[in-house]
């Protein structure tokens, strides 16, 4: 995946606080959960409160917060490129 440049990176870490980067992936602040969970949670259906239930280190206060703040799409863009990035189709032959 092609580097973010810093400066964006900043720009949309101080919209969104309680993001974190983790190899590229983005987290929730303080936590190893990719943000992409709970839209993948949410996009299957089940609750915010199944999410935070299965992801103890996710507050409720914290995943409402990321959820709420439309500076998070940029987030769930990056992690969506990963994982492009890694499925084989996507590589070039």
């Amino acid at each position: 995946m092609a580097s973010i440049a810093p400066d964006i990176l900043a720009y949309v870490k101080s919209c969104v606080p309680q993001v974190g980067m983790k190899d590229h992936v983005p987290v929730f602040e303080h936590t190893a959960v990719p943000i992409k969970r709970m839209f993948d949670y949410l996009l299957a259906g089940k609750t915010l409160d199944e999410f935070v239930g299965e992801f103890p280190a996710v507050s409720r206060d914290l995943a409402d917060l990321v959820l709420k703040n439309r500076a998070t799409l940029f987030y769930e863009a990056i992690s969506k490129a990963t994982d492009s990035a890694a499925m084989p189709s996507s590589r070039p032959r």
